[in-house]
Formats: C-alpha cells, sequence, structure tokens
C-alpha cells in the first residue's frame, strides 16, 4: 500500500470510528452474533498478562469482551489514528473493568515497547492496511516474548465476494484498480516464516440482509463512496439488488485466526 492511501486510511477513512461503525451493522444485525466471544475463547489472554492490542480502532474488542476475559490483564492499545485511539481510551476508561490500560499513536512497524515484553500482541483485521505486512509481523513478534503468541485475523480470498460485486455494479463491474488486501491464505505464509507454528482457527458466517438501508449504509462507508456521484449509484445498485432477490440479500463470509507461536 502506497504511502498516498495509509494516509487516506489515517486521515481520512479511519480518522473517526463513524465508518466503522457503519459497516459493523451489517455484522452485529445480520451475523452469527458471537464474534467477540470466538475471538476471546480463541485468543490467548493469560490472567494478568501485558496484551499489545496494534490497530485497535475504537477499542471494539474490549468494550464488548465476555466476561471471560481477565479483568487484570494491561492493555497496550495502538493505533494510527489519533482519534481512534482517543475514542478507545475513552470508551474502556468508561467501563471502569480495567485499570492498566495505555493507549496511544503508532505505527504499527515501529512500536513502542520493549523487545519481548508482551505476553500476547493482536491484530484483528489491520494487517492489510500495512505497506509492508511482513514488517508489521515482524515488528509484532519483536515486542511478544519467548513464550507469547501473536493473534493475527485476516479474511480468506473472495469473502464477502457478494458485497464486493454490487459495489462494482456503479462501474459496469469493473474491478478496483488496487491491489487485493492481504488474504488470510496470503497472510499465513508470511507467519510461517516469522513462527516455528501456527495455529489457524476458522470463523464462517452468513448475512441474509433484509434492511437496504443497512445494506446502503455500508456501501457509502467504502472508500469508493468519496469519489463524485458514486453515492447515488450505489443507492439504484441496492434498490436492484433487493428487487432482484425479494427483500433479502445474502452475504458469505468468513475470517481467520492465524495464531504465531516463536
Amino acid at each position: 500500500m502506497a504511502e498516498s492511501e495509509q494516509g487516506y486510511l489515517r486521515d481520512v477513512q479511519y480518522r473517526f470510528p463513524d465508518r466503522l461503525k457503519a459497516r459493523s451493522i451489517l455484522h452485529t444485525r445480520y451475523g452469527r452474533g458471537d464474534w467477540f466471544e470466538w475471538l476471546a475463547a480463541n485468543i490467548p489472554l493469560p490472567t494478568g498478562g501485558l496484551i499489545a492490542d496494534v490497530g485497535c480502532g475504537a477499542g471494539s474488542f474490549w468494550t464488548n469482551a465476555p466476561q471471560s476475559v481477565p479483568s487484570d490483564l494491561k492493555l497496550r492499545l495502538f493505533d494510527i489514528s489519533e482519534g481512534m485511539v482517543g475514542a478507545a481510551r475513552t470508551s474502556i476508561a468508561a467501563m471502569q473493568r480495567w485499570h492498566d490500560v495505555e493507549a496511544s499513536v503508532s505505527d504499527a512497524v515501529a512500536l513502542p515497547m520493549a523487545s519481548a515484553s508482551v505476553d500476547t500482541t493482536i491484530a484483528v483485521h489491520m494487517l492489510y492496511h500495512l505497506a509492508d505486512p511482513a514488517s508489521g509481523l515482524k515488528e509484532m513478534a519483536r515486542v511478544t516474548r519467548e513464550a507469547g503468541a501473536v493473534a493475527v485475523v485476516l479474511n480468506p480470498a473472495n469473502t464477502m465476494i457478494e458485497l464486493s460485486e454490487l459495489a462494482r455494479a456503479p462501474f459496469g463491474g469493473e474491478r478496483d484498480p488496487r491491489s487485493e488486501p492481504l488474504s488470510s491464505e496470503q497472510g499465513l505464509a508470511l507467519m510461517q516464516g516469522e513462527f516455528t507454528k501456527v495455529d489457524v482457527v476458522r470463523y464462517d458466517d452468513e448475512l441474509r440482509v433484509t434492511d437496504p438501508v443497512d445494506l446502503l449504509g455500508y456501501l457509502n462507508s467504502l472508500p469508493i463512496a468519496d469519489k463524485p456521484g458514486v453515492m447515488e449509484k450505489l443507492a439504484i445498485a441496492v434498490e436492484e439488488a433487493f428487487r432482484r432477490t425479494e427483500g433479502g440479500f445474502t452475504i458469505t463470509k468468513a475470517s481467520e485466526l492465524l495464531i504465531g507461536h516463536k
């Protein structure tokens, strides 16, 4: 990813949590409903452990964490967006559940942490935003202690393909000229080059969206909608899609949790 694209993500797309919230609606209203419970059950979160959350966003993992997650964790939250860091800091403090929390604006390839100081480093749907994902993994491995773990969440290739095709509809189905985001298959290959062992846990889901407003809200939060005239075309595409499917738009999705052990 070019520096200009990273700047767009930092200063526009993820400057504040609004767009992420618009996208989360599809998953929370129409998905399995156990995403955060599933993450918490599969990511190593040792009692009293020091946890680094790289690309923490608005801190949604922690504000939605089930009671099974230890309350004595020491949280170190990092994001490239000042708005996201501020939102995470405020929302987690309001919970009064964790009492050792530090949130800072940081680049994922230059974390302000000592080497081998972290029990578990997590990066949920973040690695594909980096210009050099391999460097990001190397940095996460650096700060993680020898017996610790690095937990990365990525999507398999072609997940939510129905939504991608709908987003291309205003352009006659023309593909986005930008390169495809890093898939979990590609991420696994990178992690196998960095860690001695990598475990893979898959999360499958299906979204049957029944409200076109929610679907349009998701599409309008994407970078493609920033282009002049695109929002109107997306609205037409959504209307036509619901007409064809008689009131329900189905999206198949999956995510994979890749857990690297040093």
